[in-house]
């Protein structure tokens, strides 16, 4: 019996780390808040009890933010947005994340940035597709060196009633790369997860410095 356990341990720690849709390496709190990339959100949402506190700094704007998954595939949340060239206000935010029958990879985002239209109300629908390889593994150890995640949407406020998206290119131990289209300006930048608990992006916005972090706690 001992011998057995011992083999099967042996074989499942040299089994690949797989990730999905719902990866340490993808959550993130956006610029306004909700869960996403630089300044768009994604289909996803914070895992339920989990408390995300985020600090980004952007193109004219500093925001402090907040989310917490409420139940599973809901988050809530808000910021406070800090302006140059306008007043300094609050935000609520919601999303709701919609998995489609049949399409575990693929998943829907229904949400809203600053709920009470303190600023720029924003109605939006995104979704977020996982092209990561069967066999890849973040430790870079075996199997596939690349994973990718996709994401498109519209939005109305500070979307313009126009598209936005963006892709995630992951690399082994915790980098990943980040392009994304806000509707109006192409942006890009790198993330590093340093765990479960902290990660960081660092990048260009609007051809300006932007940095966040975001500080997790699970309840």
């Amino acid at each position: 019996m001992s011998v057995m356990l011992a083999s099967s341990a042996s074989a499942k720690e040299k089994q690949p780390i797989l990730t999905g849709t719902r990866s340490a390496l993808t959550q993130s709190n956006s610029l306004f808040g909700p869960t996403g990339l630089m300044t768009v959100p994604t289909a996803y949402t914070a895992d339920p009890g989990q408390v995300a506190f985020g600090t980004s700094f952007g193109d004219g704007v500093r925001v402090p933010s907040i989310n917490y998954g409420l139940i599973r595939y809901v988050e809530v949340g808000g910021g406070f947005v800090d302006r140059d060239n306008g007043r300094n206000r609050f935000i609520g935010n919601a999303k709701v994340t919609i998995i489609p029958q049949n399409f575990g990879n693929f998943e829907v985002g229904i949400g809203v940035i600053d709920a009470l239209d303190a600023i720029n109300q924003t109605a939006y629908f995104v979704g977020s597709v996982d092209l990561t390889p069967p066999n890849w593994d973040p430790t870079g150890r075996v199997g596939s060196p690349i994973a990718l995640k996709a994401h498109a949407g519209v939005g109305t406020g500070i979307f313009q009633e126009r598209i936005f998206g963006g892709a995630e290119l992951l690399f082994p131990n915790q980098y990943s790369l980040i392009g994304e289209y806000d509707s109006e300006n192409f942006n890009f930048g790198v993330r590093y997860v340093h765990d479960d608990r902290f990660r960081a992006q660092f990048g260009v916005q609007n051809k300006s410095i932007f940095f966040n972090t975001t500080s997790i706690l699970q309840f």
